[in-house]
């Protein structure tokens, strides 16, 4: 599908200022791709998405979830619990043509209760749990020298991966404190089984978030502390990503039109 307009090109270098993506050939056929034909995931790729968004003919599509979130709605066995990033409540509202700046937040918890959500929490929570962390990080970097200054927060996955990529010597500026939905995740799978009395091998975290930086970044390595604690080998601290474009199309096929669902609250 791709007709070689560039855009995705243009937008990876000048405007995201990465350049991992550039015109090569294969043979006499003429493309877009990394070069030395490493895979997107093996250059200095930031995970932004902003290909995908600049893309006229979806010749690049961003890698969902959705048919496994169906799956797991669907067991009667399987507790799947959501939790909506700050953004997604407003970009969302934008989409219906709602006020702007407007939030919507209990208009998606009603539309993911209705497709089958268990539980739905507000990430804000643990936005909380993040500043007390990384004040905390910061008060002991200062007062103790346990670590270099300035600091940097470490919630914006794409920031992150630029770090480890373009400037690597700085990574230790980094806090060490995980980004909200990462902690929201472990919480989940931790003291939210515990005070539930549920299997946390029975639980599902899907993170509605408004970026695709936050699929890769739940598959990070490290990522997987509520399994380490509970010596659950495999296990992850949240499952899956949505991002508001594939919340938004979801509502559309479930035939729901969130400007007219009547707001509900989080659980």
């Amino acid at each position: 599908q791709c007709i070689l307009c560039g855009n995705c090109v243009r937008a990876c270098e000048e405007i995201q200022g990465i350049g991992a993506l550039g015109f090569a050939f294969r043979g006499t056929e003429a493309m877009v791709m990394p070069a030395f034909n490493k895979k997107i995931a093996e250059t200095q790729c930031v995970n932004c998405g902003q290909c995908r968004a600049f893309c006229p003919t979806g010749a690049i599509s961003i890698h969902t979830n959705t048919d496994k979130v169906f799956k797991a709605l669907a067991d009667p066995n399987i507790r799947v619990v959501a939790q909506i990033a700050p953004a997604v409540r407003v970009a969302v509202g934008d989409h219906y043509g709602l006020q702007k700046g407007r939030s919507v937040m209990g208009k998606i918890v009603n539309a993911l209760h209705r497709m089958g959500f268990d539980e739905v929490y507000d990430t804000t929570f643990s936005a909380d749990l993040t500043i007390m962390e990384e004040g905390s990080e910061l008060l002991s970097r200062i007062l103790k020298g346990t670590g270099p200054l300035p600091q940097f927060t470490s919630c914006c996955p794409a920031w992150v991966k630029y770090m480890e990529n373009f400037h690597p010597d700085k990574t230790a500026h980094l806090s060490s404190a995980k980004s909200p939905i990462g902690m929201q995740g472990a919480v989940i799978k931790t003291y939210f089984a515990h005070k539930k009395h549920i299997d946390p091998e029975k639980i599902v975290s899907v993170a509605v978030t408004p970026c695709t930086a936050k699929k890769a970044e739940i598959a990070r390595e490290e990522l997987c502390d509520a399994g380490k604690l509970l010596n659950i080998e495999e296990m992850r601290d949240n499952d899956y990503v949505i991002t508001t474009k594939e919340l938004v199309q979801w509502c559309k096929e479930e035939g729901m039109d969130l400007g007219k669902i009547t707001p509900s609250k989080y659980d």
